[in-house]
């Protein structure tokens, strides 16, 4: 970032998350998926570019930063990244797929700080993985009203729940069979759904 204020020119900070690495996990067991961890760092850290700006952050999570020498193979940067995920990791004698969401922001042009650069390539590859895993999404404000517009909705709804629930009202309809009356589990092809 020094560098980009000084010299002009851009760079990237790229937010990475394994997805579904818990089953890794619960299956294998944790000394398997701290291998596959292992082996994924060695994967990302020979790309060229990146070589040397690949972190573990904690958990299954990444932040790899493509400094401003770097930028201009960034699009080479992302194949290479999508590739390394394309093909199975082998693991406790067999293959198993792990793919990964990434969020993406450059620098400046999403913000100057990195703390600000870390917060929004968060958002950004948790709008990765709400759309479906497996992807990369390149940070915009579009992703970021929709975060905070979560966010707010969340600390409202806790506040209702603070206040003994106040400001909701709950209401329930059971499903009842038409022919018999009978309570039943499942509605019927054409029945309304429950809570309308």
């Amino acid at each position: 970032m020094e560098d980009t204020r000084k010299n002009g020119g851009h760079g990237a900070l790229m937010y990475l998350d394994l997805d579904d690495f818990k089953h890794i996990n619960d299956s294998l067991g944790h000394q398997y998926g701290d291998i596959l961890l292992q082996d994924i760092s060695k994967a990302v850290s020979r790309i060229e570019g990146i070589s040397s700006s690949c972190y573990r952050m904690g958990g299954d999570e990444f932040v790899i930063i493509v400094p401003p020498e770097s930028y201009y193979r960034i699009d080479k940067i992302i194949e290479e990244i999508k590739d390394a995920f394309a093909t199975p990791w082998y693991l406790k004698d067999s293959d198993y797929y792990c793919t990964m969401s990434m969020g993406l922001v450059r620098f400046p042009d999403h913000g100057d700080s990195v703390a600000e650069l870390i917060r929004k390539s968060d958002v950004a590859m948790y709008a990765a993985k709400k759309s479906g895993k497996n992807r990369i999404a390149e940070y915009s404000d579009n992703i970021d009203s929709a975060s905070i517009h979560r966010l707010d909705l969340e600390k409202s709804m806790y506040d209702a729940i603070k206040k003994q629930c106040e400001e909701f009202e709950v209401f329930f309809q059971p499903v009842v069979s038409k022919e018999d009356g009978k309570k039943g589990k499942k509605g019927k092809k054409g029945d309304p759904p429950c809570g309308r």
